[in-house]
């Protein structure tokens, strides 16, 4: 994890950044059906839920941004996939830090 203090502003990034990949979840097995019964094709989109841990250790599961989460609970936010798991915010800081530290990104 990582082992710097991640101020508010750097927290509203990451979870824009967060909230625009799980956005971009799609499984073409969905069966679309509209009224009457009528089917409209297969394939939907969907937003991936993020999953944080609170201080007690409990889990918080978000499916909408996460501005509200204080920074040190944001950096624990993963998506599960059984039982694995994607810690897609801790990712998500180390590619800010890549992309300041080699290609001069200043934030």
């Amino acid at each position: 994890m990582t082992t710097r203090k991640i101020t508010k502003k750097r927290a509203k990034l990451l979870a824009d950044l967060e909230y625009l990949v799980g956005n971009n979840c799609y499984n073409g097995s969905i069966q679309n059906w509209g009224p009457g019964g009528t089917f409209e094709g297969e394939g939907r989109g969907f937003r991936y839920p993020l999953t944080l841990i609170d201080n007690e250790g409990g889990k918080d599961k978000r499916r909408y941004r996460a501005n509200d989460v204080p920074p040190e609970q944001l950096i624990t936010g993963y998506y599960a996939f059984g039982a694995n798991q994607l810690q897609i915010v801790l990712a998500l800081e180390e590619i800010l830090q890549h992309l300041e530290k080699n290609y001069g990104l200043k934030l």
